[in-house]
């Protein structure tokens, strides 16, 4: 058994993360923000919520509360491409700063522990066909992705120089029932209203790697193994691309509507045209995508029903 930490615990990918690591027999403690109960935390797998900074006075907190961690999870930051326009300075805050002060922590007290630091397939940005492996060039054109790029340099400098122990995952489209934002969460919240029509953003050819949460879990409780000072990069996906409009489709019929999808053809700021992951590298690390995407979309409905009924 060995005490694992998750920055931004809270989140959507951190709380399955809790739960699935200590399904695995570890102790887990988290910090972030937000009040969280501890009844409900513990029902995700936490011995012990901290709602504050990742500062080092939080930290040292942490490290009193549970002694000293095998490995940090570091979730917090930046969620969302759309968010980062409306409000790039706090993006750059949550994302970029909060790297460099867990890194510094680490730096100086505590250099044993392995970090795995979450980014994003948007910094890869624009103009790919098929697959896109870890070494291709970084190009982003959102606030959030140039903020996940700056803190993939920052670990790439703390492993260079001061021999930090750290992985990055560069996720694609994570999806999952209990994540409200994104296509799903739209589709749904549209269909609850009027089933009969649909109208998205796009032009509903853009293409997608979706990789559901317990998957993209799975990833992560294997990238503690591959923390190096090197700071190896894992793409966190299936390595097959479906379209926008293929999603809202089989959406639709799980759902039971026979909806009229529409798309505005206006693409939003900052979305490439298509993201697929290349994957060999995760496979080679022992993961394999489970979960059907059907079977996936379909326990988004049900959850959606079951909680958010008109």
């Amino acid at each position: 058994m060995s005490t694992i930490w998750i920055t931004g615990a809270r989140g959507f990918i951190g709380r399955h993360l809790a739960s699935h690591l200590h399904q695995a027999g570890h102790v887990v403690l988290g910090i972030g923000h937000g009040a969280w109960p501890e009844e409900q935390s513990r029902q995700w797998g936490l011995s012990f919520w901290l709602n504050g900074e990742v500062d080092a006075h939080n930290l040292q907190q942490l490290l009193s509360q549970g002694g000293c961690p095998e490995a940090i999870y570091h979730l917090a930051g930046g969620s969302a491409v759309g968010t980062s326009f409306l409000s790039p300075l706090e993006d750059f805050h949550r994302t970029v700063d909060s790297t460099a002060r867990l890194l510094e922590w680490i730096r100086r007290d505590n250099l044993e522990t392995k970090t795995i630091c979450i980014s994003s397939a948007a910094v890869y940005g624009a103009g790919h066909e098929g697959p896109i492996p870890e070494g291709a060039p970084l190009s982003p054109y959102s606030p959030y992705g140039f903020h996940k790029a700056i803190m993939e340099t920052l670990c790439r400098s703390y492993g260079a120089n001061f021999g930090v122990k750290l992985a990055l995952v560069r996720f694609f489209s994570i999806y999952g029932a209990g994540l409200e934002k994104q296509l799903l969460w739209d589709v749904c919240r549209q269909l609850s209203t009027d089933p009969r029509r649909l109208v998205l953003s796009g032009t509903g050819r853009e293409i997608r790697d979706w990789i559901h949460i317990s998957d993209a879990v799975r990833l992560l409780g294997l990238m503690k193994d591959l923390c190096d000072r090197r700071v190896p990069v894992v793409n966190g996906g299936t390595g097959t691309g479906t379209s926008v409009s293929d999603i809202a489709l089989r959406l639709c019929r799980a759902w039971g509507a026979s909806a009229a999808v529409d798309f505005t053809g206006k693409q939003r700021p900052g979305d490439p045209g298509s993201l697929i992951a290349d994957v060999r590298s995760a496979q080679a690390a022992g993961f394999q995508a489970r979960k059907a995407q059907d079977e996936g979309i379909g326990e988004v409905v049900r959850w959606y029903r079951e909680h958010h009924r008109q």
